[in-house]
């Protein structure tokens, strides 16, 4: 998907978001790892600081931040949001409703938009229909003209505050690649019924509401710092680790490329990511979805973890290869970036991959049984088992 959306950023010109290395912008900490009491307020103290000999003038903003399966960091989910892409191709005529649930607290209406956009060719516009939550279920007549169109419906409301909505997608030409995004007037807990074969991303455990930051625009000379108060207010309920990520992301456009006679142009960022843990509710948890060998010759197995739990673990991976008769004949390891480990976030998955074998060893014929652990701290690890044979 990161290769999607950088031929989709290509096509249209669209605002990345980089490092601000070259402008050697920086936070100091570079990470906020609090614990902090249900429905208290603190205030956390940070420095801005620019190491350049040039001044720079900077936006303040919080925004929803998580990491892909790759363990990448994913900034394009919209604040009290959720996504869906769309990397396969569409053709004139083709009608597909995804459906999803949002949890409105009681006695609230909430306020939704939404907006798409295909890659090739680009085509963008507005998700028509229902714009309250939890609504009566009239939205209009979808349209019945236009290129694409996207109609929101709501399907049902129960007293619980469990809304059901539709989107409705028809297209009258063909076209590849597909991001629709619906922003919400609050954070609200979000999930997918039937992603229509999309990948649907929404970040359940977003602490954005809860964070105020002392200045939204900052100047900073050559070399100058400057103290940044971070306010977070937790609710009066809540448990394990939430998160976000605070930018300070420049007021200039920078340009990064040229594709085909249009120029990728970014507004630099750096983030500050920033975790908030009710403390004495964290819950350490995973578990093994998949183990899979994705190559024999050398031999690479690919593991998927999940976190099951509701904080950040810390996870170190190792695996073990036993052949028929109970004999350990290969030991494999993960390594990233120099690591041994990764982290990933509550209610995530993370795939891996893990080798200790150079390019040109094997394992000779037989039948072998790949053994791999996770650890995280636990009383225990985590196992996942795949038998596989080498002719």
């Amino acid at each position: 998907m990161k290769d999607a959306r950088t031929k989709l950023a290509a096509a249209i010109g669209i605002v990345l978001l980089v490092g601000l290395s070259a402008y050697a912008i920086r936070w100091s900490p570079n990470e906020l790892d609090v614990a902090q009491e249900p429905g208290t307020t603190a205030t956390y103290l940070l420095q801005l600081q620019n190491e350049s000999d040039d001044p720079v003038q900077v936006d303040v903003f919080v925004a929803d931040w998580t990491r892909g399966k790759d363990g990448a960091n994913d900034l394009s989910i919209p604040l009290n949001g959720a996504r869906w892409v769309f990397e396969r191709s569409f053709s004139a005529g083709d009608v597909v409703v995804l459906r999803y649930s949002v949890r409105i607290p009681e006695g609230e209406r909430l306020d939704v938009t939404g907006e798409y956009r295909s890659w090739a060719p680009q085509v963008e516009g507005a998700v028509t229909g229902a714009n309250e939550l939890p609504g009566d279920g009239e939205s209009g007549e979808p349209p019945s003209s236009g290129m694409v169109s996207i109609h929101r419906k709501v399907e049902s409301a129960d007293a619980d505050g469990q809304v059901a909505v539709s989107l409705t997608i028809r297209t009258s030409i063909d076209f590849t690649g597909l991001t629709i995004e619906e922003v919400f007037s609050e954070g609200v807990e979000v999930t997918s019924l039937d992603a229509g074969e999309a990948q649907f991303d929404t970040i359940n455990r977003s602490c954005a509401d809860w964070v105020r930051v002392s200045q939204d625009r900052v100047a900073l000379e050559a070399n100058e710092s400057r103290e940044i108060e971070l306010q977070i207010t937790t609710p009066d309920d809540y448990d394990g680790t939430y998160w976000c990520i605070v930018h300070a992301q420049s007021q200039a456009l920078q340009v990064i490329g040229e594709i085909a006679g249009t120029q990728i142009v970014s507004r630099p960022s750096v983030g500050l990511k920033t975790l908030v843990t009710s403390p004495g509710t964290e819950v350490s948890r995973g578990e093994v979805i998949d183990v899979q060998v994705v190559e024999t010759d050398p031999l690479v197995l690919e593991a998927r973890f999940r976190n099951t739990g509701n904080i950040q673990l810390v996870v170190t991976a190792a695996a073990e290869v036993i052949d028929s008769v109970g004999s350990t004949v290969a030991s494999l390891s993960f390594s990233e970036y120099g690591r041994d480990y990764f982290r990933i976030l509550p209610g995530s998955t993370r795939t891996i991959q893990m080798t200790g074998f150079d390019v040109g060893e094997s394992l000779p014929s037989g039948i072998y049984q790949a053994i791999v652990s996770f650890d995280f701290g636990g009383d225990a690890l985590v196992v996942g088992v795949k038998g596989f044979r080498i002719q």
